[in-house]
Formats: structure tokens, C-alpha cells, sequence
């Protein structure tokens, strides 16, 4: 920054000194007819091209040519070694970033920025003692204040500048070994087909990825659950949702707002298939803990795909093996079911909602 200020003083001092020369030159030399054609002369011998059709005659206007020439050999010389200098910077900065990206694995990739986007990692990572990963990469196309400020105070941020949607960059962003993404929606038109597009290049490179997408338009809904997005986030029409919500159920509100900031709502995967929800209900309830709810293939698809599939190829009935495979294809992930009946069958692959009594 102090070298930034300092070129910046001495180009203005320069300009300064310039358009004085210019205005003088008219005055001690009469082969200088008015002062655009002495502002030409002094642009033209500063650049160091030197036309020759104005030279001046008098000896004053002479010495103060010398002048012009000696401050214009510095300048060209100071301008060359300060843009030369910020591109080296530049590009060392950048080999430096590809080295650290070289060996990511298991990251976080985020995809956009917002202005909440600090706030929003140090909450996840404070609050969320079992999350494995350890490295986050932020993809946007500038390298904001605010995001330089966050690579400063966080050393487990990398950043990559870029289009989030390209090939290349998500290619930079290692995402073939990345265990999550974030897709954040944009403030455009064209927003959506951006996030759908993201995801679709993610599930390419990686089908384990969990993504998690923003978007506007419900439309796309399906686009992205067609395609195994694991989580799909309807900014606006959740803002919408809450506030009908609020106008019919007074205080839905801040009941909402308290079970996501309570630490003790939380997401568990304990395996307690085939029990019923009574069964669990009772089993948690001794220890302090109150099911409210659950979740049916809860997390990535593809994993447990796959097991659905070995499972199926055991059993001798081809025929079995035909309709557990046809069934795959509608299973819908994340499914929630709150306050089921008591009678209720847990299957596998399901999480638990709950809130723990303090």
C-alpha cells in the first residue's frame, strides 16, 4: 500500500509539473504560439517520441526542455517498474494459491460471495464440532476487500478468482476431491441456470460431493433434484413462507429463528432402523433427548445407491433384483417427515431430528 500511495504522489506531482511547464513555455518562447500547442510539445518530448516539428529557440525554453526530458525518462522508467513489479506479484501470488489448492481434499467449496459469508463460516465452524472438514475454498469473479481481509485473519480459506460455473476453475478448486459444496444464488436473471449449471459440472467431477444450492425460482427445484443435489435452499420463497406464516401463527417467527440458533436441535444418524418412531421416542426420552422428527435417506444418494444395489445383487429372484433396482430411481433424498405415527417404521439410511433438554 505505501508503495501504491508513493507512485500515486509522484505521477500527480509529475502531471502537476507539466501542465505548468506547458503554461510557461508560451510565455519565454515565441516559437510557442498558445498553450494547447505547448501541452502537445510537452505530452509529445515527455513520451520520449520527439516529433521535432516544435523545438524551442530561446535558451531558457532549452534548459527547461532538458528538464522535460531527464523527468520523462524517470517517469517512463518509475510507470515500467511499477506495473512490472505488480504482475510478478501478481503471478507468484497466484503459483503460490495453485501450490496450496494442490493439496486440498475432503474441502468445502463455496461458490459465490456475500457480504455474510464470514459470519456464516465462523458460525458453522463454531458451532459444528464434528464437521471433518478442515480447508475452505471461495470461488467469485473479484477478489473483494472483504474477501482479501477474510484470507488475511483465516489461513484454512483459499481463494480462487473466477467464474464458479466454468470448468476450469472448478477443476482449480479441486472439486473431484471435495466432500461438500455450496452454490450461492446470485442477485440476476440469469442466476438459477448458473446454480443448476455449478452443480451439474460438480456431480460430473465428483458424485459424492453434498451439494448444497440457493436458489430463486422454484422451478429449478426438480432440475436440481434430477441431477442428486442433496440440499435445495428457496431463499425467497422461504422469506415468503414465514412471513404468511407469521401474519396467520404470531411469533412463528422467532420460533423458528430460536430452533436454528439452539445448539441443541441438531441432525444425529445413529442407526435405529426398523424401530418404530414409538420405540425411539423412548429410547431418546431417557436420555434427555425429544425425537420430533425424521429424515429418509438422509445425505448423499449416490453412497447409499450403491448398497441398495450390493444388497439387491444377493438375493437369487432376478426378478427382486430388477424391481430394487427400478426402485432406486424414486427414491427421494432428505425426505422429512415431523410427528410421525407412533407406529412408524425407521428404514436405513434415515437421520433423527432432535432437540436435546438441558
Amino acid at each position: 500500500m505505501k508503495e501504491v500511495k508513493a507512485s500515486t504522489l509522484y505521477f500527480l506531482f509529475f502531471a502537476i509539473v507539466l501542465l505548468i511547464v506547458a503554461f510557461v513555455m508560451p510565455l519565454i518562447d515565441p516559437n510557442f504560439k498558445d498553450y494547447f500547442e505547448s501541452l502537445y510539445w510537452v505530452i509529445v518530448t515527455i513520451s520520449t517520441v520527439g516529433y521535432g516539428d516544435i523545438v524551442p529557440h530561446t535558451l531558457t525554453s532549452k534548459i527547461i526542455t532538458i528538464v522535460v526530458i531527464l523527468l520523462g525518462i524517470i517517469a517512463v522508467s518509475l510507470f515500467t517498474a511499477v506495473v512490472t513489479s505488480n504482475l510478478i506479484k501478481k503471478t507468484i501470488f497466484s503459483l503460490k494459491e495453485w501450490e496450496k489448492m494442490d493439496n486440498l481434499e475432503n474441502h468445502l467449496i463455496i461458490c459465490g460471495y456475500k457480504p455474510q459469508l464470514k459470519a456464516l463460516i465462523d458460525e458453522f465452524l463454531k458451532k459444528n464440532k464434528r464437521l471433518t472438514v478442515k480447508q475452505i475454498v471461495v470461488i467469485h469473479n473479484v477478489l473483494t476487500a472483504e474477501i482479501q481481509a477474510m484470507l488475511n485473519e483465516l489461513d484454512y480459506i483459499k481463494f480462487i478468482e473466477g467464474d464458479f460455473s466454468e470448468e476450469e476453475i472448478l477443476k482449480q478448486a479441486k472439486a473431484s476431491k471435495a466432500s461438500k459444496a455450496i452454490i450461492m444464488a446470485e442477485a440476476n436473471d440469469t442466476s438459477d441456470s448458473k446454480v443448476l449449471a455449478t452443480a451439474i459440472l460438480l456431480k460430473s467431477f465428483n458424485h459424492n460431493i453434498y451439494i448444497i444450492a440457493e436458489i430463486i425460482n422454484p422451478k429449478f427445484e426438480s432440475y436440481l433434484e434430477k441431477i442428486g443435489c442433496d440440499e435445495i435452499i428457496l431463499s425467497e420463497e422461504y422469506n415468503k413462507y414465514l412471513i404468511s406464516k407469521a401474519i396467520i401463527d404470531p411469533g412463528i417467527s422467532r420460533v423458528i429463528g430460536s430452533l436454528i440458533m439452539n445448539e441443541n436441535f441438531k441432525i444425529i444418524t445413529d442407526d435405529y432402523s426398523n424401530e418404530t418412531f414409538k420405540e425411539v421416542f423412548d429410547k431418546l426420552l431417557v436420555q434427555n433427548i425429544i425425537l420430533i422428527g425424521v429424515i429418509e435417506n438422509y445425505g448423499n444418494i449416490n453412497k447409499f445407491k450403491l448398497e441398495y444395489i450390493k444388497e439387491a445383487e444377493k438375493s437369487p429372484n432376478i426378478n427382486e433384483l430388477y424391481k430394487q433396482i427400478h426402485n432406486l430411481k424414486n427414491i427421494k433424498t432428505n425426505n422429512i417427515i415431523i410427528s410421525p405415527p407412533l407406529d412408524y417404521v425407521i428404514q436405513k439410511h434415515s437421520a433423527l431430528i432432535i432437540i436435546e433438554r438441558t
